[in-house]
């Protein structure tokens, strides 16, 4: 029996909407694994539609629009990029340089604050966690060119979901 070719219409329409989720070892850091929504076209151009703002061009009179990074990055941190394991502040000085250094001042001005703290090490500033957050992960795909295309090859690439044998977990969330 041959499905109604509206069915079949119906079913993609369907799973284009539905959230696939896969977990990735990032190739360039050991240990590093990156929970990542499979971005079909319905879901990338929601993205890229809440990150587009309108404005006047003061030259043209004209009205245009501008795509706004910051949304940008942030739409692509809630819908895509759905968590990690293994992130610690070494492996982030790996894809954002000067993060150990920005940490260790953190701690110095902390102990300058409050001379009754402890502060860390250096070795023990490195092997801090890094915890998933929608704002980290934005702020680290908005610093890191190599993560950000990473993550896009990745979410738009339907075979990486097929061989993994992602889960639906039902319908995207936040989306018109």
């Amino acid at each position: 029996m041959k499905p109604d070719q509206k069915d079949v219409a119906a079913w993609v329409s369907k799973a284009g909407k539905t959230e696939q989720i896969g977990e990735f070892q990032y190739p360039y850091l050991p240990d590093f694994f990156v929970t990542v929504a499979f971005g079909s076209r319905f879901i990338l151009n929601q993205i890229r539609q809440l990150a587009v703002e309108p404005y006047t061009d003061r030259r043209t009179r004209s009205r245009e629009e501008r795509l706004n990074d910051e949304k940008l990055q942030l739409g692509y941190a809630e819908r895509i990029v759905k968590g990690w394991k293994g992130m610690t502040v070494e492996k982030l000085e790996s894809l954002i340089p000067g993060t150990i250094d920005v940490a260790t001042e953190q701690y110095k001005k902390a102990k300058e604050a409050n001379p009754e703290l402890k502060s860390p090490s250096l070795n023990d500033i490195k092997k801090i966690e890094v915890e998933y957050s929608v704002p980290t992960a934005a702020q680290i795909l908005g610093n890191s060119i190599d993560f950000m295309n990473w993550i896009v090859e990745i979410a738009g690439d339907s075979a990486n979901y097929a061989k993994v044998g992602a889960r639906k977990e039902g319908e995207y969330k936040n989306l018109k």
